[in-house]
């Protein structure tokens, strides 16, 4: 327990964990999904106050959440901004279901009036 090549791989394993939150994006699948076509006046981009984001797998977790939902066209997701802007077609899902979807990944999601 106490010999050089111990020290050396709990070291190597803590500098692992600590800069965990800046490649954690590799272990999330690519969004391949599919085109989406709709009606122009159906598109819809709305704004999402969410907290408790705290790196880019925060934001690839949003992001994976809110793809799985029918009739959304893009996310784009920003812990340093503490937000989501998703465009989507609002004949197909409406605001309460994004924020019932964010909030499942464990964040807390609000409707930004500032718009």
């Amino acid at each position: 327990m106490q010999s050089k090549k111990f020290l050396g791989l709990v070291t190597m394993f803590s500098f692992l964990m600590l800069t965990f939150p800046y490649y954690s994006h590799v272990f999330y699948p690519k969004n391949n999904k599919d085109v989406v076509i709709i009606d122009k006046e159906n598109a819809s981009i709305k704004e999402f106050k969410v907290v408790g984001m705290t790196c880019t797998g925060c934001e690839e977790h949003v992001n994976l959440k809110v793809n799985e939902l029918d009739g959304i066209i893009s996310v784009n997701t920003s812990y340093n901004q503490g937000n989501t802007i998703i465009e989507y077609d609002k004949s197909k899902i409406n605001e309460t279901e994004l924020i019932d979807a964010i909030n499942s990944t464990g964040y807390q999601a609000t409707l930004n009036n500032n718009e």
